[in-house]
């Protein structure tokens, strides 16, 4: 066969390519970890002939997955280092999702992936506002354990999930054997979202959606950090939230943590890790000068703040014994962020509009609403008018 009948023919291998997983597959053209043309030629010309390869019997879906590596990855497949530092190997173009949550649904939205989604976690399906086209698609159950049966009938090429949830043994070890990739990323911690939505991109072929969220995302995360005051000047901020204590903290490695640092705060739990709960006499001695609350409530899919409220309410009852002594709330300095804004890849409408409280002075140029349009029209291209419609933020003393 000449080269320019085989670029022909893997045209149209191309044209109607699909993605099925098979060890026989890998092995077959990866055993060298590369497609050559010679390689991809002879295997052609087995399947032409209705001949085995290396006593397999191959399959036409191989040949249309591998041609495609072979012209737009070179031969290679994709490697990339997930948030949970496994190697995850892409030997074929993904073609179907599962996604386990908001967070994941949000970052294919943004790169122009909607369509490739198969399956959905009920907490997806309930974000039916923001991601109307998404939400649609069958349950698989709950987030953080998810329905495996139901997974498995779904074949899909990648399951995307958080980090730390669900944990191995309710995803990665019951889906072995099965070929089905876990690729793991949480997309709710500014410090890492770039470098997560770079590497979602390459597995996606969507390079170029990645590269316009990511100018977006550095344009407003420099120009918040190029206002921050010097270390003496900073604001003392708490950051909490959850439904388990109006107090627990969220400390380093959190989304909320990072998205006050950021906002040039200075958080009085610095050094400390995680979830955990504190206590009054603990606050009593930070006197923080801001309380950030972050919320599961409020979102795309209500339209007042009644929830929002009331986490406003459960914060300031457990302490305004001790307004004189802490002086967020003795000034009124409490601020609720929604889960669905503050800590997900629209997150840096949520650090200008906390850099904003924290530092009113410095961002009158700035308004968070518009710049929370610009992310809708930007990025997610759904009809939302975010000055009439969703909860977002709230607070007494100062208005977004």
């Amino acid at each position: 066969m000449k080269a320019g009948l085989l670029l022909i023919f893997i045209a149209l291998l191309i044209s109607t390519a699909s993605a099925i997983t098979s060890k026989d597959y890998i092995e077959i053209f990866f055993d060298d970890d590369t497609i050559t043309k010679d390689e991809l030629l002879n295997i052609l010309s087995a399947y032409m002939l209705n001949e085995d390869y290396q006593g397999k019997n191959l399959k036409l879906e191989w040949l249309r997955d591998a041609s495609y590596v072979y012209v737009y990855w070179d031969g290679k497949p994709k490697r990339i280092i997930d948030s949970a530092s496994s190697e995850v190997v892409i030997y074929k173009p993904v073609k179907s999702i599962v996604v386990l949550n908001s967070d994941s649904g949000l970052a294919v939205q943004i790169l122009g992936s909607k369509d490739r989604v198969v399956g959905v976690s009920t907490s997806v399906k309930n974000s039916y506002k923001m991601l109307p086209e998404i939400s649609q698609k069958p349950s698989v159950g709950l987030w953080n354990d998810p329905n495996i049966e139901e997974i498995v009938k779904m074949a899909p090429d990648l399951v995307l999930s958080y980090v730390r949830w669900p944990t191995s043994d309710k995803l990665e070890n019951q889906l072995a054997g099965t070929g089905i990739t876990v690729v793991r990323l949480d997309f709710y911690i500014l410090d890492t979202m770039k470098e997560e939505m770079k590497k979602l991109g390459s597995i996606l072929d969507a390079e170029k959606y990645a590269e316009e969220y990511i100018k977006w995302f550095e344009y407003y995360v420099n120009l918040v950090t190029s206002r921050i005051p010097e270390e003496e000047k900073k604001v003392k901020v708490y950051t909490t939230g959850g439904t388990k204590a109006p107090l627990r903290a969220f400390a380093e490695g959190t989304g909320l943590f990072t998205l006050s640092v950021l906002a040039g705060g200075k958080n009085v739990l610095e050094g400390r890790n995680g979830y955990f709960d504190v206590t009054v006499e603990e606050l009593l001695n930070w006197k923080p000068e801001v309380i950030l609350r972050w919320s599961s409530a409020g979102g795309y899919e209500v339209d007042d703040e009644t929830e929002l409220i009331k986490d406003y309410n459960g914060v300031l009852n457990a302490l305004q014994s001790y307004s004189e002594e802490i002086p967020a709330i003795k000034n009124e300095r409490i601020y609720v962020l929604s889960s669905k804004i503050g800590t997900s890849p629209s997150a840096p409408v949520s650090l200008v509009a906390v850099a904003k409280a924290l530092y009113p002075e410095n961002y009158g140029d700035l308004d968070p609403v518009a710049i929370h349009q610009e992310f809708i029209d930007k990025f997610l291209g759904i009809n939302f008018d975010v000055k009439t419609q969703g909860a977002f933020f709230y607070s007494k003393s100062f208005g977004w």
